[in-house]
């Protein structure tokens, strides 16, 4: 049996999380929804949680947080898929499938994600990113894992085309299948990819996988 947060745990962290990211969408746009969920996990909008269960919808601009050992699985509107580990933070900022306007911009402020990427990502365009505290990701067709392991963030791409991994330091593009890199600061450059060992594949899809 999975521990429930308690509610006043889980608002004093969410309105921290609220107040921290700035960029969130303010509106009420369906983007996606609940498909599995293992545990406990919250969404915030506009400073007033909700308890998430299987099928609850996921706006534009939430703020969504898991407990521990839990887990949640998104499907969004353009047929993504966003696997949350336990106590993760996840912030979506921007998410629009439309004619004329087509564009992701997610974030990871905490945790683990393990991503497979939509229709937005197979544009030719690349409107999909990934923000964390130390790099931003640009997604095209892919699978890809993101997130804290062996003390730093870290990212290694699972399947697919490859993603780009930058900050202000530089940049390296990942195009081999199982292939990761580590970036440890904003200031420092992401280091140059390279094959992650099967156990440390392992981890960090049991990290984000639902039992």
């Amino acid at each position: 049996m999975y521990r429930k947060f308690s509610s006043l745990a889980i608002l004093g962290v969410l309105v921290v999380i609220a107040t921290l990211t700035t960029a969130a969408s303010e509106t009420d746009e369906v983007v996606g929804s609940v498909s599995k969920l293992q545990g406990s996990a919250i969404a915030m909008q506009d400073a007033v949680p909700r308890i998430l269960k299987v099928a609850a919808p996921i706006m534009m601009g939430d703020v969504i947080s898991t407990g521990k050992d839990s887990r949640v699985e998104l499907k969004m509107i353009d047929e993504a898929q966003f696997n949350l580990g336990a106590r993760t933070n996840f912030v979506v900022e921007e998410y629009f499938l439309m004619a004329d306007r087509s564009n992701a911009a997610i974030r990871l402020l905490s945790g683990a994600v393990g991503i497979v990427s939509g229709k937005i990502a197979s544009l030719d365009s690349k409107p999909f990113v990934l923000r964390t505290a130390t790099a931003t990701i640009g997604v095209r067709g892919t699978t890809f894992w993101g997130g804290e392991i062996d003390g730093s963030l870290q990212f290694a791409l699972i399947k697919g085309k490859g993603i780009t991994v930058a900050n202000k330091a530089g940049s390296v593009e990942i195009t081999g299948v199982g292939q990761g890199t580590n970036v440890p600061n904003e200031a420092i450059a992401p280091t140059t990819p390279k094959k992650w060992g099967q156990g440390k594949l392992d981890r960090a899809a049991a990290m984000t996988s639902i039992k």
